[in-house]
């Protein structure tokens, strides 16, 4: 059992809001302060994420578990479970083994399907880097910059970093995230004969790989009241690429469901 670490806005019908992976629960503050004006947001940190516990495994079932958790922890009614990436796919786990917790999904930028590495590359100069170098988090930003040749990603990465007595850490469980990575880019072959049909959507963004019209038919196996949405001019972070209709999209969604 893992107890999750998480962060609370708000009141009214809950909305629980699942990072994606290197993510934590202060990534989706913003959104969580939004739409905390007329609902309820929880927004946890995933195991081995944030500060929530460092555990042996984070298997999509395990993760989806630890969110089956807290939903009866608080004794949540007509909850909305909204995952993006990583966090996407534990939402979609946890409905379909427990879809009777829940009243409708959200997902963003992901299918249930099975990615190449995209983040192998990102992990191995996450695992090069030497922390005992690092003075401050622009040195760890640089480097992450040269290795990667993306700095909104190495920016992105190094809020992972924290100060202690003996230098720079990661916040993040690092090494079994990268022992687990093969296993994140699947979906879980035990759901392969579950389907859901809780209302769903999964929004997209455009210039993403992550959610392309191959995977229609995955989505509509497991979510067949499932309704397929794309954001223009959007990529994998589309709520920061394009936050007025990503807001719009969901808010409309929640409030027919």
């Amino acid at each position: 059992m893992t107890t999750l670490n998480y962060i609370e806005f708000g009141k009214g019908r809950p909305v629980i809001i699942l990072h994606g992976l290197f993510g934590s629960a202060r990534n989706w503050q913003s959104i969580a302060k939004t739409l905390a004006e007329n609902y309820r947001v929880i927004t946890p940190d995933l195991r081995n994420h944030g500060l929530s516990p460092h555990v042996d495994n984070m298997s999509y079932p395990e993760m989806a578990d630890d969110i089956i958790r807290l939903v009866n922890k608080l004794e949540l009614n007509n909850v909305i479970l909204v995952g993006h990436s990583m966090g996407g796919k534990v939402a979609m786990t946890a409905c379909l083994l427990k879809p009777e917790l829940l009243t409708g999904l959200i997902v963003i930028d992901i299918a249930p399907v099975t990615y190449k590495h995209d983040f192998l590359s990102l992990v191995e100069a996450m695992n090069e880097l030497n922390l005992s170098n690092i003075k401050n988090r622009t040195d760890a930003e640089d480097e992450l910059f040269r290795s990667t040749n993306n700095i909104n990603l190495a920016r992105f990465i190094v809020q992972n970093l924290v100060r202690t007595n003996e230098g720079f850490q990661w916040r993040i469980n690092l090494k079994q995230i990268t022992s687990c990575l093969e296993g994140l880019s699947t979906f879980p072959e035990a759901l392969a004969d579950h389907s859901c049909r809780l209302p769903s959507l999964f929004l997209g963004g455009a210039d993403s790989n992550y959610v392309r019209s191959i995977h229609n038919e995955a989505i509509y196996k497991y979510f067949p009241a499932a309704e397929i949405k794309m954001l223009e001019n959007a990529g994998h972070w589309l709520h920061v690429d394009k936050p007025e209709e990503f807001m719009k999209s969901i808010t409309s969604f929640i409030n027919c469901v």
